[in-house]
């Protein structure tokens, strides 16, 4: 800001609040060293602009071998901080201005000329005008800075001559162009590539406004809002792959538990084959009026000894058996755990009611029955299904 302001020729300065230099030039310095306030005479003008009062000027007499001087003030406001005051001094030529109204009031002319364009190059924003041609007929500095110019350079150039992309220049044009005939602001965001091949978003006020000849030109207003737009580019690239994956996770999860209803369909038909190969290596045959039979055929584990006590007491209950032959002739072996579980069948026929016999016992078996000390004093046992039948019949 100081480089700035060292390019005028006379003292320059931006006071805070409590009228205390902030920024000050070259002139400035020569004229005044670092004096932390400004001179007494012009305090009550610098507070009335800080109040909000408009520019204000006030002549200071001469003193300490200085002549006379003319400082003027005007307020600048900013949006996040409290304002500041911008100092501009100058020598009185007083029988000159005094005898030549005309030149007086074109002093002034191009010392606010000179203040507003001092204003313009500090602003970070880009501040700019344009004609119907979308020629530029005022730009500052941050806005020629972004082509690499000075804002001299910029002025009378077009926007096609400036902008990389011809679609984007002509986009630019149009809205000018809109804002110009229709005499209604615009407010825009809108992309441009920058000659070195950088992307920048800008958010953009255009206003249309009458020159003293009648003309209707476009100002405009445009804040860089690159990273705002990159940061919501990547919120909204991060929701689309959160969505991605969200959608993924729920097609895996449709898949695994449609492979789970699968596996529980084969499960249950497993299940089902299994019973029938149950029921079908334990039949149970009605061999008599009252009396049913069972050849037991293959290994006796837990579960087909209970599926065979299930069907068999409901057989007994529903059907009102008195007498159940067990044939063993098909076992070729008999275990501790397999002669228990006969055991706990015969007795759970007992319960009911209904009596047991036990056939078909081979002598292999027989004789693996004694080692292993099985006591069947308690069952009945017959050497063929139908000498049980002839015996249960013979109780009657």
């Amino acid at each position: 800001m100081r480089a700035d302001l060292d390019a005028f020729p006379e003292p320059l300065a931006i006071l805070d609040v409590d009228l205390r230099l902030r920024e000050a030039n070259g002139a400035w310095r020569a004229a005044f060293g670092e004096a932390a306030r400004i001179a007494p005479e012009a305090e009550e003008a610098a507070r009335a602009v800080l109040d909000g009062a408009g520019r204000r000027e006030i002549e200071v007499p001469a003193r300490d071998g200085a002549g006379p001087q003319r400082w003027a003030f005007l307020r600048l406001a900013r949006a996040e901080a409290a304002p500041l005051v911008f100092a501009h001094v100058r020598a009185r030529e007083e029988a000159a201005a005094a005898r030549d109204p005309q030149r007086r009031r074109e002093e002034e002319l191009a010392e606010q000329v000179e203040l507003l364009r001092t204003f313009l190059d500090l602003a970070p924003s880009l501040m700019f005008i344009k004609d119907r041609r979308s020629r530029y007929v005022l730009a500052n500095s941050a806005l020629s800075a972004c082509y690499g110019m000075t804002p001299e350079q910029v002025v009378s150039a077009s926007q096609h001559e400036l902008t990389a992309s011809a679609e984007e220049a002509e986009h630019f044009a149009s809205v000018d162009r809109q804002v110009i005939d229709t005499g209604r602001e615009a407010v825009i965001e809108e992309k441009e590539t920058r000659p070195n091949g950088e992307v920048h978003w800008y958010q953009t006020v255009k206003r249309p406004i009458v020159r003293r000849d009648g003309e209707v030109q476009v100002a405009c207003f445009s804040v860089d809002v690159t990273e705002r737009h990159r940061a919501q580019e990547a919120l909204e690239r991060s929701a689309r792959e959160l969505q991605a994956m969200a959608e993924a996770a729920r097609r895996e999860a449709d898949e695994k538990s449609a492979l789970a209803a699968e596996l529980d369909r084969q499960l249950a038909v497993i299940q089902a084959q299994h019973r029938q190969i149950l029921a079908l290596s334990a039949p149970i045959l009605e061999v008599a009026d009252g009396v049913v039979g069972v050849p037991l055929i293959g290994a006796m584990d837990e579960a087909r000894t209970a599926m065979l006590t299930e069907r068999l007491l409901e057989c007994i209950a529903s059907r009102q058996v008195r007498s159940v032959v067990l044939d063993l002739s098909a076992l070729e072996a008999v275990d501790t755990r397999t002669a228990d579980r006969l055991v706990s069948i015969v007795r759970a026929i007992g319960l009911l009611g209904a009596r047991a016999a036990i056939t078909g016992i081979r002598p292999a078996v027989a004789q693996t029955m004694t080692s292993l000390g099985i006591d069947l004093s308690c069952m009945i046992t017959r050497r063929t299904p139908k000498d049980a039948i002839r015996l249960f019949s013979a109780r009657r």
